[in-house]
C-alpha cells in the first residue's frame, strides 16, 4: 500500500494539469447559432404536417370525403376489391372509425362496424382496440391444411366487444361449417363479457370472460348439443359420435392451449366430470382427456363405438343413434354393419383416461370399466381396457393401426372369474369362467373385422356345474328327461359338479371353430364341435353327449345348432333316430319287451383328459389341439 501511495503522489500533479486544461478548452469553444434556413425548414415541415393532419381529420370526419379515403386505404393496404359504402371518423381528431356496408370479398362482410382504436396499441401491454361494435357480419376463414391452427385470442386485441349476429364460416376436414355468434357483450378487462354462439344443433355460452395479467383468457363455458363430434371439430380437434350432451366447465385460453377444467354435466343419461385440454402448438392438435362417470348408461357408450343401441322412451338420442338402430332392426345379421370413421384418428394426437365407477343397463353384468388410451399418428392403443362385473373381470389390450385403409387391429386379454350366469341361464349351468384370447382383425367396420378374425381363444372353469336336466337333454336321454320333468323341483333344479369345462376356439379368416368345447361330469361327457362362419354368421355346431353310466330311453342322434347367429335353428333328430325307431318296431313284433333295447346305452364312455383340456384352453398359441381327441363319435 505504501508503494501505491508513493506512485500516486508522483502522477497526481500531471493529472490535475490535464483536467484544468480540458475545462479551459471546452470553455473556449464558440457555439454557432442555427442558421435561419434550418429554422425555416423545420418550422415549415412541422406546420405542413400539422396542417395535413388537421385537414385529414376534417376530411375523414365528413362521410362524403372520408369514404373515398377509407376505400383508398383498404385497396392499398388490404385487398384491391375491399370496399365500404360509408366510412368516416366520428368527429375531427376522434379515434373512432365508423364503417357501413363493409365488404372484403372472400374474407369478411359486415353491415355495421365501429372501432375505437388506440394510437399506441403497438406498445407492449396496450390493446389495439378499446371497443369494437359489429352488427350482421360474416367472417370467412381460409380452409385448413390439416395442420394445427393457433386459436384466436380476441382478448389480446380488444378490450370491449358489442357484437350481434356474426357468422364465422370455415372448412374443417373438407366439411363446411358455420359458427354464429348470437350475442357478445362486455369487457375483457373487468370480466363482464358474455357471449352466445350456435353451430348446427350445438349451443355454446361463455360467461365472465376476462383477460388476466399474463394475457390469457379465463371464464366459464357451457355447451349443449346433439353430438360432441361436431363441437370438437369447431375447436379444431376430433371426437367420436356421442349422444346429446350438456356440459359446463372453467374455460382457459393460454397461448396455444385451450382447456375446459372442472367439467361437469351429462352425455346422454350418463354423468361426466373431469377435464379436456387441446394444445395447438404442434403440427397436430394434442388432446388430453381425463373423464369420470359415476353412473354410465352403457347405451351412451355404445354410440361412441358405433354400436346400435336402444332409442326407447326416456333415452337421450340423436340422429346418428336413430339411424344406426333402424338399420340394425332391418338387418338379418347379428353383427352390426356400423363402421368407425378412422380418418378422425389422423386429425389429433391424444392421451385419454376414462373411468366409469358404475355401469348400468350393460350386457353380461358389466358393473364398471377403466380405459387408458393413447393416440399417436393414427395409431390407437388401448393400453388397458378393464371391464369389471359383479363376479369377474375382462382385462384387455387393443392396438389399432389406422395409418392404412383398411385399419388393422390386434386384441389380447384375459377373462377372470366371470359368472357363467352372465352368458347363460343359471337354470342350466352355473359357476365361473376364465379365458384368454389373442386375435387380429382387418377392417373399419364390425362385420369386416369379424370376417377377417384370426387367432385363438380359450375358456375354462374349475367350478362349473351342469344341471341334470341339461345333461340328460344333451344326450337325448328321454327316460331321464321325463323322470326329471315329473319329479324335479323347478325352483331348485339338481346340478352335477363338472370334472372340467374347457373350450378352445380357433379363428382363421373369419371361421370360428370349436376344437372342441367339453363339459364332463360323473354322469356324461358332453362335447360340442363345428363352429360359426363369421362372414355369413352361419352356424354349424354339433353337441354330443355320451353317458358314463347305464341309460334307458336314450334317443339316437345328436343336437345340431344351425341357422345364423341372429336366427338359430335347433335339430335333435337324425337318420340314426329313424333307424332306432325301425329297430324298435321290428323287435316289438317279436315281443313287446324287446322294443326298449334300441333305446338302452350301457355307458362306459371314458373320462376326458381334463388336465390336457384345461392346459390347452389356457394357451392362445396356434398348435395341434389334443382336445380334439376326446370328441365322442356319433352313435
Amino acid at each position: 500500500m505504501a508503494g501505491f501511495d508513493e506512485h500516486w503522489n508522483k502522477v497526481k500533479p500531471g493529472v490535475a494539469r490535464t483536467y484544468a486544461g480540458a475545462r479551459e478548452c471546452v470553455g473556449n469553444i464558440k457555439w454557432k447559432k442555427p442558421s435561419n434556413t434550418i429554422l425555416v425548414w423545420t418550422g415549415s415541415t412541422f406546420t405542413v404536417l400539422v396542417g395535413t393532419w388537421v385537414l385529414l381529420n376534417i376530411l375523414l370526419a365528413n362521410p362524403s370525403t372520408g369514404t373515398p379515403m377509407v376505400n383508398w386505404a383498404l385497396g392499398t393496404f388490404g385487398a384491391k376489391d375491399a370496399r365500404v359504402q360509408i366510412g368516416y371518423i366520428e368527429h375531427p381528431f376522434s379515434n373512432k372509425i365508423i364503417l357501413r356496408s363493409f365488404s372484403w370479398p372472400g374474407a369478411a362482410e359486415a353491415k355495421e362496424i365501429d372501432v375505437r382504436y388506440d394510437m399506441f396499441g403497438f406498445l407492449p401491454g396496450r390493446i389495439w382496440a378499446d371497443n369494437v361494435r359489429v352488427r350482421d357480419a360474416e367472417l370467412m376463414l381460409p380452409p385448413d391444411d390439416g395442420k394445427a391452427q393457433s386459436p384466436f385470442n380476441p382478448q389480446k386485441y380488444v378490450n370491449t366487444i358489442d357484437a350481434q349476429n356474426v357468422e364465422i364460416k370455415f372448412t374443417h376436414n373438407k366439411t363446411s361449417r358455420i359458427v354464429k355468434i348470437i350475442l357478445a357483450q362486455g369487457s375483457f378487462v373487468d370480466g363482464s363479457l358474455r357471449a352466445e354462439a350456435t353451430s348446427g344443433d350445438n349451443k355454446i355460452t361463455f360467461d365472465g370472460l376476462q383477460r388476466d395479467w399474463g394475457g390469457a383468457l379465463n371464464g366459464t363455458a357451457t355447451a349443449r348439443g346433439q353430438n360432441m363430434k361436431d363441437l370438437a371439430e369447431i375447436a379444431g380437434a376430433s371426437a367420436p359420435d356421442t349422444p346429446p350432451f350438456d356440459i359446463k366447465g372453467a374455460l382457459s385460453l393460454n397461448g396455444q392451449t385451450l382447456s375446459l377444467e372442472d367439467l361437469t354435466g351429462r352425455v346422454g343419461k350418463s354423468d361426466l366430470t373431469g377435464l379436456v385440454r387441446i394444445n395447438f402448438a404442434a403440427n397436430k392438435p394434442f388432446l388430453t382427456v381425463a373423464l369420470k362417470s359415476n353412473e354410465l348408461d352403457f347405451k351412451d357408450l355404445g354410440v361412441v363405438f358405433g354400436i346400435p343401441v336402444s332409442t326407447g322412451t326416456g333415452d337421450a338420442v340423436n340422429a346418428e343413434q336413430k339411424s344406426a338402430k333402424a338399420r340394425y332392426e332391418k338387418s338379418a345379421r347379428l353383427i352390426p354393419d356400423a363402421e368407425i370413421d378412422f380418418t378422425r384418428l389422423g386429425a389429433v394426437n391424444a392421451d385419454i383416461a376414462f373411468v366409469a365407477a358404475e355401469v348400468v343397463d350393460a350386457p353380461v353384468g358389466i358393473s364398471s370399466m377403466t380405459l387408458k388410451v393413447t393416440l399417436r399418428d393414427s395409431v390407437l392403443d388401448f393400453e388397458r381396457a378393464l371391464v369389471k362385473s359383479g363376479s369377474g373381470d375382462l382385462d384387455a389390450k387393443i392396438h389399432l393401426d389406422a395409418r392404412k385403409n383398411p385399419a388393422t387391429t390386434k386384441a389380447t386379454g384375459t377373462l377372470s372369474n366371470m359368472a357363467i350366469s352372465q352368458f347363460a341361464s343359471n337354470n342350466l349351468i352355473r359357476g365361473t369362467l376364465n379365458g384368454r384370447f389373442a386375435l387380429t382383425f382387418t377392417g373399419s367396420g364390425f362385420r369386416d373385422a369379424a370376417a377377417t378374425s384370426t387367432g385363438e381363444a380359450g375358456v375354462w372353469s374349475g367350478n362349473s356345474e351342469l344341471s341334470k336336466f341339461a345333461t340328460e337333454g344333451a344326450g337325448l336321454d328321454l327316460g331321464e328327461i321325463l323322470l326329471l320333468f315329473a319329479t324335479e323341483d323347478k325352483k331348485k333344479p339338481e346340478f352335477i359338479p363338472s370334472r372340467c369345462l374347457a373350450a378352445n376356439i380357433a379363428f382363421k379368416n373369419g371361421q370360428a371353430t370349436l376344437q372342441p368345447a367339453v363339459i364332463e361330469n360323473k354322469d356324461s361327457l358332453v362335447a360340442a364341435t363345428g363352429g360359426v362362419n363369421l362372414k355369413t354368421e352361419a352356424m354349424d355346431i354339433q353337441i354330443f353327449a355320451r353317458p358314463h353310466d347305464f341309460s334307458v330311453g336314450t334317443i339316437s342322434g345328436d343336437i345340431k345348432l344351425g341357422g345364423t347367429l341372429r336366427n338359430p335353428t335347433f335339430e335333435a333328430l337324425s337318420e340314426a333316430t329313424l333307424l332306432q325307431a325301425v329297430a324298435s318296431a321290428v323287435l316289438s313284433s317279436i315281443t313287446g319287451a324287446l322294443a326298449v333295447l334300441p333305446f338302452i346305452q350301457t355307458g362306459g364312455e371314458p373320462d376326458a383328459p381334463c388336465a390336457t383340456l384345461l392346459a390347452d384352453a389356457k394357451e392362445t398359441n396356434a398348435r395341434n389341439n389334443p382336445a380334439a381327441k376326446v370328441t365322442p363319435k356319433a352313435g
